[in-house]
């Protein structure tokens, strides 16, 4: 029931003047500061073996049969360039690209995460002392990028965060400013407090959510996505890291378009979390815009109430055998 609204991926959204290339940087990728991959650490919810034999419906789909260009599945997600498109222009306005200095406006805090394209601090903005997210996205990386008219190419996250916005919605992380720096992009985004990012929430909550509050949670998450193909956005990593929840309303927001993209008919190159991947990308190489969301958003609710992720291996995720605990209802308590 949470699926509404993604039953059709073969025409993509016609949308205008907007045309993407590959960054021009071609320097080696960086060593992430820390590791924020925690779902890899989630422990299994029971035992089970699942011997290496494939039904007659996926004969032919063997390991040795997958694309040569599969990385090895302990190696962490990469995201992956564009290449060319074009969609239109969002339907208002967008602010130009800032050009004084953020330390102006803005009180830099602690350290709230990092990874391999960036990090993120706490901040304050001066005016009015409202609570903000700081974050640095290096040049260095070989990230894909769009032109926006007005603005010239930007980062690929940067970009689709002004697509998502162009259009409020509360489901979205807002982008309220950016900054363009010699070696560095500084991106300011609405901190909403008290907050922390779904998987944080669901391990403090004892490693899963009751199924109320996680139909709650993917009622807004649905909402989110929506809204990202309304504006021709396909998110490409939806999963609890990413998904922010306000702890005393449960609010929630979409967060992190890194590894996104503009949606197109088909998809040859994956970018996004390998575990979240749809067995149409072991096995044939490609995956469609909403099908591959539809399975990410399976992959988080059975994260969410479960407590762990249903597939650990690409044979798994091809086999598709779901254990369900004994736990979880028959759908009366909903």
């Amino acid at each position: 029931m949470f699926l509404n609204g993604f039953k059709s991926a073969s025409s993509p959204a016609v949308l205008g003047t907007v045309s993407t290339a590959v960054g021009s940087q071609r320097t080696p990728r960086a060593k992430p500061v820390k590791n924020t991959q925690r779902h890899s650490k989630i422990r299994r919810c029971a035992k089970r073996t699942i011997q290496a034999v494939y039904p007659p419906e996926h004969q032919g789909c063997k390991e040795r049969d997958q694309p040569s260009n599969l990385t090895d599945s302990n190696e962490p997600p990469r995201k992956r360039r564009k290449i060319e498109r074009s969609p239109q222009k969002p339907n208002q306005p967008i602010k130009h690209l800032s050009k004084s200095h953020w330390t102006k406006a803005y009180v830099e805090g602690e350290l709230l995460g990092a990874g391999g394209f960036g990090c993120v601090f706490a901040g304050i903005r001066k005016d009015d002392g409202l609570p903000v997210a700081i974050k640095y996205v290096s040049k260095m990386m070989p990230y894909g990028k769009l032109q926006l008219t007005g603005y010239g190419w930007l980062p690929i996250e940067i970009a689709l965060m002004v697509l998502a916005n162009a259009n409020p919605c509360t489901k979205i992380l807002k982008i309220l400013d950016w900054y363009e720096e010699p070696k560095r992009y500084v991106v300011i985004l609405e901190r909403p407090e008290p907050c922390m990012d779904l998987e944080e929430f669901s391990s403090k909550q004892g490693g899963r959510l009751t199924e109320v509050e996680a139909r709650i949670v993917m009622f807004q998450l649905m909402e989110a996505l929506q809204h990202c193909k309304s504006q021709g956005i396909l998110h490409r990593d939806v999963k609890p890291e990413n998904i922010l929840i306000q702890t005393d309303t449960y609010h929630v927001k979409l967060f992190d378009f890194g590894c996104g993209d503009l949606i197109k008919h088909y998809y040859n190159e994956f970018a996004g979390t390998r575990k979240y991947a749809p067995p149409e990308w072991f096995i044939q190489g490609q995956y469609l815009a909403d099908p591959a969301t539809v399975w990410s958003v399976g992959v988080t609710l059975y994260r969410l109430v479960c407590g762990c992720l249903p597939f650990e291996t690409t044979e798994e995720t091809i086999i598709g055998y779901l254990f369900l605990p004994e736990s979880l209802s028959q759908g009366k308590e909903l």
